[in-house]
């Protein structure tokens, strides 16, 4: 040996919550996912009026690779990433809320465009609905909120914990 000691350097604040970052990102990926499968394949094939079509297919894959960007700045550790997710939170929840109301109030989206039965396209939707306000949900708490690092339990010895479990007695 050299007699030389070598400190350990602690690790930077940012590498304890890499895990909730990642996930975050995956959700947040996942969610993007959905939203450009709604833009791409289900609107173009839908019912509706061309100009709300002509308005709402390129709205919705911008709001889908919104997600993929934002998951991409909660990988890459950028400080804009976390307030996109929330962003786009806010607005799926609020499209998805809207969607509810209309639902649930016989105004049905899903039946009227979809070539399922009326029953069983309200069902689908409504859950998809709702999947996608927990999936938003799940996504902003992991961005903006990350979990902490266990902290190491306390050794004491064994005096301090026999004088801990008889004071309660």
């Amino acid at each position: 040996m050299s007699g030389r000691t070598v400190e350990a350097t602690p690790l930077p604040r940012y590498a304890h919550r890499r895990g909730t970052r990642g996930f975050a990102a995956i959700v947040t990926t996942l969610a993007g996912l959905v939203v450009l499968a709604v833009g791409v394949v289900v609107l173009p094939t839908s019912s509706l009026d061309g100009l709300a079509l002509a308005w709402l297919i390129p709205l919705t894959v911008l709001f889908g690779l919104a997600h993929v960007v934002a998951a991409y700045g909660l990988v890459r550790r950028r400080a804009w990433s976390a307030g996109l997710v929330g962003y786009l939170a806010a607005i799926g929840v609020g499209v998805a809320v809207y969607g509810l109301i209309l639902t649930l109030t016989g105004l049905d989206p899903f039946g009227a465009t979809s070539s399922l039965p009326a029953d069983r396209a309200w069902a689908q939707g409504l859950g998809l609905l709702v999947w996608m306000i927990g999936l938003w949900a799940v996504a902003a708490r992991f961005a903006w909120k990350a979990v902490g690092p266990l902290q190491p339990a306390r050794h004491d010895g064994p005096a301090a914990h026999a004088a801990s479990m008889t004071a309660g007695t």
